[in-house]
């Protein structure tokens, strides 16, 4: 029981201590809508898919985005995933953004968006 508790009180107080230390990041919707996929495009020779994009921070403070995107064929299945990160968008700036794929794939694919993290750049 009280490993338990000392778990618990553990777990609670680190994201207090990230406010505390002026971190503030935001995954979702919010952060989701500053970020458009702009093209998807598969290596015709069977290579790594590149997903592009842009940011358009609607924050008044720079940020640093992290953007995952998943590669999809044209038959719903998963075809790997990209990872693209953003050290600093300025307040209300834009910027581009580039995710490679894992895994090879051919075809046409689709690059929906997984997950935007916003994170106040120091």
């Amino acid at each position: 029981m009280r490993s338990r508790l000392v778990a618990a009180m553990f777990a609670l107080s680190i994201p207090a201590l990230a406010l505390a230390a002026g971190a503030c990041s935001q995954a979702g919707s919010s952060a989701a809508k500053d970020v458009s996929v702009g093209a998807c495009t598969a290596d015709p020779a069977g290579g790594h898919p590149v997903a592009t994009g842009q940011i358009n921070n609607s924050t008044g403070k720079a940020s640093s985005y992290v953007i995952h995107v998943k590669f999809v064929d044209s038959s719903g299945n998963g075809v790997g995933d990209g990872v693209a990160t953003v050290a600093r968008v300025e307040a209300h700036g834009t910027a581009t953004w580039r995710a490679v794929g894992t895994q090879s794939a051919r075809g046409p694919l689709t690059c929906p968006l997984s997950s935007v993290t916003r994170t106040v750049a120091p």
